[in-house]
């Protein structure tokens, strides 16, 4: 079985992971971007190089995250274009990190006869409206992963939206979510507001509430867990007593149970 984690609880885990452990949080998010990139080549058929993809990212980690995924796609052949809703002043950590990481590589790069990787920094909703109707490509989805508590509102609900009816529009495997569907708050079953629905959720370490309690963990479409390098003994000692069972334990207690 899995342990659930509230967003709390993750919190603390990578927390202990640095201190304890002495794994730096910037290799977490890279390995958490390198997880990713795995799911998603295997979901679409093990290579990604000459596909394209649309990744949308906010300042916190989720979008420090899918700056990582960008620069690593890019390093398998894809071609990429990360829209950052803000600017990467305005981002901190290690988020930053990877926003100016792709920021210099865009300066760097001649891509003659190459795939591309762009970074654009947004501020109008509406500009992201019209670039997000105009692609069509996947979606990876970076903006909030589990910070959101509250509905979105403002500007950014006209983000999920276009997002949602963009994504109705497409085919399978065309949004992926990383950590939890933008809109969904990770300790709870009901939804909050405006979401997205997601065709595959990469989460990181531990499944969240959200990700596995309907009616929530119905916008997650298939969902990923990934291991990212906390040692385990962190996540069982984790005051969480929520558990997911999976194809192996309902196996066990079949052959447990069952009349000899």
């Amino acid at each position: 079985m899995q342990k659930i984690l509230t967003a709390a609880e993750m919190r603390e885990v990578d927390r202990l992971t640095t201190e304890k452990y002495g794994i730096p949080s910037i290799l977490l998010m890279e390995n958490a971007a390198h997880a990713a990139a795995r799911a998603i080549t295997e979901k679409l058929g093990g290579s990604v190089a000459g596909k394209s993809f649309l990744i949308l990212c906010g300042k916190g980690n989720n979008g420090g995250d899918g700056a990582a995924l960008a620069r690593i796609l890019w390093t398998q052949g894809a071609n990429c274009f990360v829209y950052l809703f803000g600017k990467i002043e305005e981002t901190n950590g290690d988020a930053r990190i990877n926003f100016e990481i792709l920021e210099n590589f865009e300066y760097e790069l001649d891509y003659t006869d190459k795939n591309c990787l762009y970074i654009n920094e947004i501020e109008d909703s509406d500009d992201l409206v019209r670039i997000i109707s105009e692609y069509e490509i996947p979606i990876i989805d970076a903006f909030f992963g589990t910070g959101l508590t509250r509905p979105i509102k403002s500007d950014l609900q006209k983000i999920v939206l276009e997002i949602k009816n963009w994504k109705n529009r497409k085919e399978q495997l065309s949004l992926i979510s990383l950590d939890i569907p933008s809109g969904l708050n990770a300790d709870l079953a009901e939804t909050i507001g405006e979401n997205i629905q997601a065709d595959l959720t990469v989460t990181f370490t531990a499944p969240k509430l959200a990700n596995v309690l309907p009616p929530a963990s119905n916008f997650n479409g298939e969902l990923v867990v990934a291991n990212i390098g906390s040692p385990q003994e962190l996540i069982d000692s984790s005051p969480s007593r929520v558990f997911l069972a999976e194809k192996a334990d309902a196996q066990k207690w079949i052959e447990q149970t069952k009349f000899t």
